[in-house]
């Protein structure tokens, strides 16, 4: 009975502690996500003192409303007609990606993030795999506390950017999903 009551104070004190934040800070932190803010800018930018696990965990819970993070694609991958491009340049695959980002709107268009599934336990190739990245482009990255599986990012215009530069000089793969023509298309540049 005794560990019942504490589960219940722990799960309000849990929920009380959300609805200060949401009321201190939780706004701000999600308007200035709208406005193009990474983890480490808002940090900087807060008035009110804010955990830094806690402005991360209102950055992932705000993209995954938006729809700019998917745990999952609407589509099987299996689903998907694999598409092959040769691709030689930035400027060519930044070019290739808007068209298909055109003929299916960016809330149809994402890229396959594995983030999550390395952080936890390899930061070494983590880090590798972002030395091709302003560090700007890094820290947006970092700053998203990304769950231990795949996930998905909108290609907007800022991931658009980081996609192209990890396909190309990254030490990974990337996979774009475009899910109004059910088209898959995988660059490896190295």
């Amino acid at each position: 009975m005794g560990s019942k009551i504490k589960v219940e104070q722990t799960y309000f004190q849990e929920a009380l502690s959300d609805f200060m934040h949401d009321a201190a800070s939780g706004d701000a932190v999600r308007h200035l996500v709208d406005l193009g803010y990474g983890t480490e800018d808002i940090m900087a930018a807060l008035d009110f003192p804010t955990p830094r696990s806690r402005v991360e965990k209102t950055v992932y819970r705000y993209l995954l409303e938006k729809k700019v993070l998917l745990e999952d694609l609407p589509l099987a991958r299996e689903d998907m007609k694999p598409v092959n491009e040769k691709v030689f340049s930035e400027a060519r695959l930044c070019w290739k990606l808007r068209e298909y980002i055109q003929k299916n709107g960016e809330e149809q268009s994402y890229v396959a993030c594995p983030f999550g599934m390395i952080r936890k336990d390899r930061k070494a190739r983590l880090e590798k795999m972002f030395s091709c990245l302003t560090a700007r482009e890094r820290n947006y990255l970092l700053g998203i506390p990304w769950e231990p599986k795949m996930t998905y990012h909108r290609l907007n215009s800022r991931m658009l950017e980081i996609s192209v530069c990890m396909a190309l000089h990254g030490e990974t793969s990337m996979e774009f999903y475009f899910l109004k023509t059910k088209e898959r298309l995988t660059i490896s540049g190295k």
